[in-house]
């Protein structure tokens, strides 16, 4: 009888469906994310992965493999929401409370905005779709208008300073050259113990698109609009 000599090897494994493979990479860098801003203790092991705290019953039964211990500690964060979890929670709370209109989302370059619409003061039926955008380093005074940003996505106030060929009151420019509505009151500039937030800064600019339509309806003059305290 003859026999058919197999050489050493494994089977094949299975392919991997691509998408339950990404899913599986998401889910483990979500799981890292919260690991490292937790700033729980961690265990390094041969390969140099990170993994939780390390098992008491483990140890105790030998099972431990070789790692190195990681006290706790949390990464210095780049984000104002992660590095104050407290006034992250003040600001989602007011802006559900007085605008929950407003849904919040995360920028590309990390920053938080809000983005919703509010109605207009004069003109009935009509709106004004409008992003808050807070610095990375909020909350501040450093620069005059504040650490809290709010643009006007429609209407587009950048083109309407184009047709008008004049600057209008109460706006101000980014570091990008994007114009933004200043909201800060300017008694309260040179305060730095005043936290801005998103809801004041909305309630602001109720007010100065009320200015803002009377002006360009002609009931009230540039200089009464540019004149008022916002």
């Amino acid at each position: 009888m003859r026999f058919l000599k197999i050489l050493p090897g494994r089977f094949a494994s299975p392919q991997q469906d691509p998408e339950a493979a990404a899913k599986q990479r998401q889910k483990k860098r979500e799981e890292l994310r919260k690991m490292l801003l937790r700033g729980e203790k961690v265990k390094i092991n041969q390969e140099g992965e990170m993994q939780g705290s390390p098992d008491e019953e483990d140890d105790k039964a030998g099972k431990r493999e070789d790692t190195i211990t990681i006290p706790p500690g949390k990464l210095a964060s780049f984000y104002w929401y992660e590095k104050d979890e407290r006034l992250f929670e003040a600001e989602k709370k007011a802006m559900n409370r007085f605008f929950p209109q407003f849904q919040m989302e995360y920028l590309d370059d990390g920053r938080l905005a809000w983005t919703g619409r509010l109605e207009s003061q004069a003109n009935d039926g009509e709106y004004w779709f409008l992003q808050v955008i807070y610095d990375h380093n909020h909350p501040h005074n450093n620069t005059f208008g504040g650490s809290i940003k709010v643009y006007s996505i429609d209407p587009d106030l950048e083109e309407i300073r184009e047709q008008l060929g004049q600057p209008i009151p109460h706006t101000l420019i980014d570091s990008s050259g994007y114009l933004y509505i200043c909201t800060v009151d300017k008694r309260h500039f040179q305060d730095t113990s005043v936290v801005t937030s998103a809801a004041s800064a909305l309630a602001h600019a109720v007010k100065w698109i009320a200015a803002f339509e009377l002006w360009r309806s002609g009931d009230l003059s540039e200089q009464e609009f540019a004149g008022h305290q916002i």
